[in-house]
């Protein structure tokens, strides 16, 4: 039972450490900012804690590393479907881009079918 009693203990310990740690970072932080000009310390302020949050966010995703997991790439099929649809109406306004949107259009949806084509196929 004395390890229970220790380990809330070694928490707080570990908290207070932390605490005291960014107390001295700010106190630091803030000698840096005062000795700026009155015209730079509204910006370093905001600088600082735009870079206090982009380092935490950073610090706080998760890592997305798995072996043999790939991630999903954009659908091609899909995308091929709307740049046909888009180019219809372009083949009517301005044919020449709307051929060349047409035909991408097309090498998007082949590229798409044969890639889900294979995809299934590995098992």
């Amino acid at each position: 039972m004395t390890d229970d009693r220790r380990t809330p203990d070694a928490a707080e310990e570990r908290q207070r450490e932390l605490d005291e740690e960014v107390e001295d970072l700010t106190r630091r932080l803030a000698e840096v900012v005062s000795r700026a000009g009155p015209e730079h310390r509204q910006d370093l302020r905001e600088y600082a804690i735009g870079l206090l949050k982009e380092e935490t966010e950073f610090a706080e995703t998760p890592s997305v590393e798995t072996s043999g997991a790939r991630r999903a790439p954009f659908n091609s099929l899909a995308l091929g479907l709307l740049l046909g649809l888009v180019s219809l109406p372009l083949l009517l306004l301005f044919a020449p881009f709307g051929l060349v949107m047409l035909l991408l259009a097309g090498v998007m949806v082949a590229w798409g079918l044969v890639e889900t084509l294979v995809r299934r196929r590995r098992p």
